[in-house]
């Protein structure tokens, strides 16, 4: 366990890149200024391995998400949920008394939730940054009861009806910095005269896109351009040899060097996670959105729908995949430069600038007892 710290700042997400890779951004942001941040993950979602691989301050809760299908795992899984909620909840009130941490900052997922709760209970400060564009459970459950909400969508504001939120955007990582287009194809070892499609499935891939990948793997594998593909590190197997050895495909378990990779792009199809949208937009690409069916919510439809609306994007449904929507979208795009152009410039005007300076700001405020708060 942790050493006591009158600095000691809690900050609790993950399960999926999107509410990991916020938390490591804050936290990153608040050690500059002499916070000493204690992460709080899930044994079971992502950040167990972040984080011993980063060798970074963490305890890690026996907490897992509610399974949403009826297979006869996810209800035997379920029925162990009552059980690990009150462990994690308990674990999390006895690193509180113990470390004294002078706020608890959620940054959504699974285990979030028990560090967040019991913090309300024993009155620490409470923060949720919460990044899609409909909250989530934990959010609207104790939207009124934490000290703020910060939010990366306007109509959030709506949906809570509480006055203790901010619009701040989402905080995005550090590295995440453009460079040239021709620079960044040589780094990769594309062909600079090509156009490069970038397809992402998250930070853990998707077996949907990566299977229809696979079937459609003829339009792909083409002379005309280059496709970069993150499968996910349980998926790398499944993709096809054609692909694995083709001189126009890229295929990678997880991409490190984001930047670089995002700056090569000329179009990007992505899941629609909100922390990918939000990098997308402020990298200013051409965005095809493919929004996961199954998100708690239907989140990642209206996350989509949200940008889509203000004409930074393409949504295409899973459903429409098995009769080519994808290929006919990406064939489009690519005979018509000015559509690329549009779609480029619409998503970098609707970026949120310094958002992870709002967010800390904010905690800071919060620290020390003050009301005001940042926009």
């Amino acid at each position: 366990m942790q050493d006591i710290n009158q600095n000691n700042i809690f900050i609790a997400g993950g399960g999926t890149g999107g509410h990991l890779f916020p938390a490591i951004t804050i936290g990153n942001c608040l050690q500059k200024y002499g916070m000493n941040v204690i992460y709080i993950g899930s044994k079971h979602g992502i950040e167990k391995k972040y984080f011993s691989d980063n060798n970074l301050n963490a305890e890690l809760l026996d907490i897992k998400g509610i399974q949403r299908n009826l297979s006869l795992n996810s209800i035997i899984k379920n029925l162990y949920f009552p059980i690990r909620f009150i462990k994690s909840y308990l674990k999390s009130r006895q690193l509180i008394k113990k470390l004294k941490p002078k706020i608890i900052i959620g940054t959504w997922g699974y285990s979030s939730g028990m560090p967040l709760l019991a913090g309300v209970h024993m009155d620490v400060p409470t923060m949720i940054q919460d990044q899609n564009s409909i909250p989530g459970l934990i959010t609207r459950r104790l939207c009124k009861k934490v000290n703020l909400v910060c939010t990366a969508y306007n109509n959030v504001v709506n949906i809570l009806k509480t006055d203790n939120i901010v619009l701040t955007g989402n905080p995005l990582r550090e590295n995440l910095k453009a460079i040239d287009k021709h620079k960044a194809k040589n780094i990769l070892g594309l062909d600079i005269n090509k156009k490069t499609i970038l397809i992402l499935g998250g930070s853990q891939g998707s077996q949907v896109i990566n299977n229809h990948v696979n079937k459609n793997i003829d339009y792909y594998d083409n002379d005309k351009y280059q496709l970069f593909l993150q499968c996910g590190n349980n998926n790398f197997d499944k993709i096809s040899n054609k692909a694995h050895n083709s001189k126009n495909i890229i295929v990678k378990k997880f991409i490190n060097d984001i930047s670089t990779v995002y700056s090569a792009a000329d179009i990007v199809v992505s899941r629609a996670g909100a922390l990918a949208i939000s990098e997308l937009c402020y990298m200013g690409k051409a965005i095809i959105l493919i929004p996961f069916k199954f998100a708690a919510d239907n989140h990642q439809k209206l996350n989509a729908n949200s940008i889509q609306s203000q004409k930074a994007c393409i949504t295409i449904n899973e459903s429409k995949l098995s009769i080519g929507e994808l290929e006919r979208t990406i064939s489009d795009l690519l005979n018509n430069e000015k559509k690329i152009r549009d779609l480029e410039r619409n998503a970098k005007r609707i970026s949120i600038d310094n958002s992870t300076e709002k967010i800390v700001a904010n905690i800071k405020y919060i620290i020390n007892g003050k009301n005001i708060r940042k926009n």
